[in-house]
Order: structure tokens, then sequence, then C-alpha cells
């Protein structure tokens, strides 16, 4: 589903990703970590389309993810969930989670329907009318969730998730995504630091280091320490044998 081949991307200060490669299939879930400023982010807009490759091939569903945004495609349907949920302050929870099929075209009693519905799957059912700032930090989280699978994606990207929340928000916004990648058949694309959420989310893990894959594998390969990336950034060791933060 998502196909990425030697990408570079070059803000022109040198790379922050520098040829990356990774094969996502469909209905797979793959965490990427890293120290900030390693590409999290930069990786998922590209993936997104909203950032443009210097160079190499990103595809989604075959497609190039730029030409999606322009010109969708019957089928191919994503959703990004923004690092502090990117949420309009101005708008209700409704409005906000309505503003994407609105733009799609959809009838207003279908979007009622359907925000009334994703409102319930999250555990939000009755908050509709209020606004940003009256929610808590994971009910903010929430919502983005919300407003991001909405239409039904099959590739949902989350810039990290539960940033920011405390433990039990945090393993509750794990098993939320986890449920939308089993109801939706998403597959899905998590930058994050939380390894918790990495135990308990992850097929696949990715770990960047100075615009690289320094460690690719199974999350039980990258918790059993055999890479000494992926042993020094789980113990969080800042004066390990690797500058890794």
């Amino acid at each position: 589903m998502i196909s990425i081949t030697d990408l570079v991307v070059d803000f022109g200060a040198g790379p922050v990703l520098d040829g990356i490669t990774l094969e996502a299939p469909e209905g797979s879930m793959t965490v990427v970590l890293g120290k900030n400023g390693s590409g999290k982010s930069v990786l998922l807009k590209t993936v997104m389309g909203l950032v443009r490759a210097t160079a190499g091939a990103v595809r989604v569903a075959g497609a190039d993810p730029a030409g999606l945004l322009e010109r969708p495609r019957e089928g191919v349907e994503m959703g990004y969930v923004f690092q502090k949920g990117g949420l309009f302050d101005s708008l209700s929870v409704f409005e906000n989670i309505a503003f994407p099929l609105r733009r799609r075209g959809m009838e207003e009693d279908d979007i009622g329907a359907a925000v009334v519905s994703i409102l319930d799957r999250v555990g939000l059912a009755g908050s509709g009318e209020k606004y940003p700032s009256e929610l808590s930090g994971g009910m903010q989280k929430r919502v983005g969730l919300a407003r991001a699978v909405c239409a039904n994606p099959n590739v949902v990207l989350y810039d990290d998730p539960t940033a920011g929340l405390d433990p039990i928000l945090s393993d509750s916004i794990a098993g939320l995504i986890l449920d939308i990648r089993m109801n939706f058949r998403a597959t899905s694309l998590v930058a994050t630091h939380d390894l918790k959420t990495v135990e308990k989310i992850a097929d696949q893990v990715l770990l960047l280091y100075g615009g690289k894959i320094v460690f690719q594998g199974t999350k039980e390969e990258f918790f059993e320490g055999s890479s000494p990336f992926a042993q020094q950034f789980c113990s969080g060791d800042p004066e390990g044998p690797i500058d890794i933060f």
C-alpha cells in the first residue's frame, strides 16, 4: 500500500531524509522512531503529499501522493492525524469533523450521521457542540483522530499521537489506533517516541538517525536489543556508544 524507494528530502541545508526505502503492506502498522528533528514528521508529510521528494519515489496504492491530493482516486482515501490535533479553534467539534466531509461534497444529512457515528466510536458521544478550548488534551487528540478517519480511509498517518499525554491516556489512544486499523482495515504509519505504544501496536519498526534508517524490523527484534541503535534508544542513555540523542 505504501512504497518508498531511495527517498531524499532536502530543504537546502542538507538532507532531512537520505535514501529511505520502506514497504508497508496493506493493513500493516509501521511505527517510526527517532529523536526530535530526525525526519519522522517529514516522512509522514511526504507520504501524504504535503512535502515533495527531492529524489526517489513515494507511492500510495501505486500513485504519487501529491497527485492524489489534487485528484483523489477512487478506492484510495488518506487520513492524517496532526501532532497537536490541528483543530480549528473557531469551529465546534462537530464542525471540525464535518470539514473534510463537506470538502468532499457529502450531503448534510449524511455528514450528520457520519459525525455522530465517529464521535461515538472515539468515546466522545454528545461532545459535538463543544469547542477545542473546552476539551482536555486527550479529548482533542480523539477529535483529531475522528476527523482523520471520518471518511473511512484505507491509509492513516499519525504524527506523534500520544505526545504530551499521561500513560493512561496514551494507552487509550494506542487502543483507538488499533481499533481504527481493524474497523477500516487501514494501512497505518505512526511517528512516536512512546515505547509503550510501540509495544502495543507495531508490526514493523523503523528507527531514523542522521536521515537514514538505522534499524528496520519487527517490534520483537527491536526490543531484543541486538541492534546498538535500538538498544540505546530503548535505554534512553545519552552517553551510549552512538550519539543517537
